[in-house]
């Protein structure tokens, strides 16, 4: 099962992680658009305050980087 899965990313954990963010996207998206409920429109507003995108950048980077460097050498 797991040669499978692999199979579906190329056996690219770069891969992997770039569509994890598109549907990590994605669906952020939809739930912004879908959810005008103003408690959660409040929640998700608190978590994604500006003062935080650097750290978020930070971490997607840092896990690309990861990523990467787990196929560089094949």
């Amino acid at each position: 099962m797991w040669n499978t899965i692999k199979a579906w990313f190329e056996n690219s954990m770069t891969i992997l992680w770039a569509r994890i963010q598109v549907v990590v996207g994605a669906t952020a998206a939809a739930a912004f658009a879908l959810l005008q409920n103003p408690d959660v429109t409040n929640a998700l507003q608190s978590a994604l305050q500006p003062k935080f995108i650097p750290y978020y950048v930070i971490a997607i980077g840092l896990v690309t980087e990861l990523a990467r460097r787990r196929t560089v050498g094949r």
